[in-house]
């Protein structure tokens, strides 16, 4: 078993030298973290070189597709065309985070959106992320269906870490909404016919006070198991 971790971040980050390398430290430990939970070793791949005749070859069984930190405006989104074919096809269980699941719910003709400015009077929750955007950033609770497999054993309201501007609009066809939040009604979706997620926040951003997340990626995993 060897499970696939997606890094979907633009090339100017990575190959940039000064942000380049506070992203290697950030997807290694999710790397980390995913390799833990699901008790099998996790190699990344940028979202380039995902193409279907790779993924027979190498045989993966389980991709994660992870976040990023560039507006969706600075990407050519052909380049994800075969990325988004693997993601309708779903050879295998396929969790999509931030980023992630807002590329499931597109793949699928869901509409996307950034939050919008923020309005007169609106807090600024962390001004050093998009700062003038309405935002989710920090441990926030979660309102999920507790039947989602997901969510095993997790308490209402768990927390989990959010850090993003942009969302879905809605589920796309073929997927159930499990979970939203007061700023996003699309937090979770899950596909009808196939093992395939998408959540909002970040499960793999967890600490010793806020657990959920890691409980959350144990429950994942377990599903492609027999």
């Amino acid at each position: 078993m060897t499970v696939w971790l997606i890094d979907t971040e633009h090339r100017r980050v990575i190959d940039d030298p000064v942000h380049g390398p506070d992203h290697a430290v950030k997807i290694e430990q999710a790397r980390s973290r995913i390799e833990e939970a699901a008790d099998a070793p996790c190699v990344i791949r940028h979202y380039a070189d995902v193409i279907p005749a790779t993924l027979q070859e190498l045989a993966p069984t389980a991709l994660v597709i992870g976040g990023n930190t560039t507006d969706w405006a600075n990407f050519n989104l052909d380049l994800f065309a075969p990325l988004f074919e693997t993601i309708r096809n779903a050879p295998v269980p396929i969790l999509g985070i931030c980023a992630g699941h807002q590329l499931i719910g597109f793949a699928h003709g869901a509409l996307w959106r950034a939050m919008g400015a923020l309005r007169t009077g609106e807090i600024d929750p962390d001004p050093r992320f998009a700062p003038g955007q309405r935002k989710e950033r920090g441990f926030l609770a979660v309102a999920f269906e507790p039947n989602c497999l997901l969510f095993q054993g997790l308490e209402p309201g768990a927390r989990f870490f959010q850090s993003h501007y942009w969302q879905l609009e809605d589920a796309p066809s073929g997927f159930l909404a499990r979970g939203s939040s007061p700023q996003s009604p699309v937090q979770v979706i899950e596909r009808e016919d196939q093992p395939v997620f998408g959540v909002q926040f970040h499960p793999e951003r967890y600490d010793d006070a806020h657990l959920a997340g890691a409980k959350l990626l144990r429950n994942f995993f377990a599903l492609g198991r027999p």
